[in-house]
């Protein structure tokens, strides 16, 4: 599968991982902005709301990590949330049970994957919640098999 400007939020705070997440998304063809915490996580959101009035999220998926300085993937989350109730998460982090009871994770918004991880799985998950929002005309990107 192919995938043309998917804009994908990455929060890790591991240079290592977060590395390899942008190189591994980027290879499948997606956007992805990196950032090292929950709070530079919010401020990038906050920013690209501000610059689109489409009405939709300004990320297709946000990948977040939980535990990370300045503030958590949990506290980012809830507040951006808060601003875009539609916006996909993909939460990989040690701390699931954390996610899971503070978050609706419905399988639809809001995933939840365990470090570690399969970085085959995670993609195909990435591929997967991508496809989707392109199924359902959430994002004005393309989806092509290829």
């Amino acid at each position: 599968m192919k995938n043309s400007n998917f804009k994908i939020l990455v929060a890790e705070d591991s240079e290592d991982i977060a590395s390899l997440y942008k190189s591994s998304l980027e290879f499948r063809g997606y956007t992805v902005i990196v950032t090292n915490d929950g709070k530079a996580e919010l401020e990038v959101y906050e920013k690209e709301l501000k610059k689109d009035d489409s009405k939709k999220p300004p990320f297709d998926l946000i990948i977040s990590d939980n535990s990370m300085p300045e503030m958590n993937g949990l506290d980012a989350g809830k507040k951006i949330l808060d601003l875009e109730p539609e916006q996909k998460f993909l939460f990989i982090t040690g701390e699931t049970d954390l996610i899971t009871e503070s978050l609706n994770v419905d399988g639809m918004n809001i995933h939840v994957e365990q470090k570690p991880f399969n970085m085959g799985k995670m993609l195909d998950k990435v591929e997967n919640m991508c496809k989707n929002l392109a199924a359902e005309g959430l994002t004005t990107n393309k989806f092509s098999e290829n």
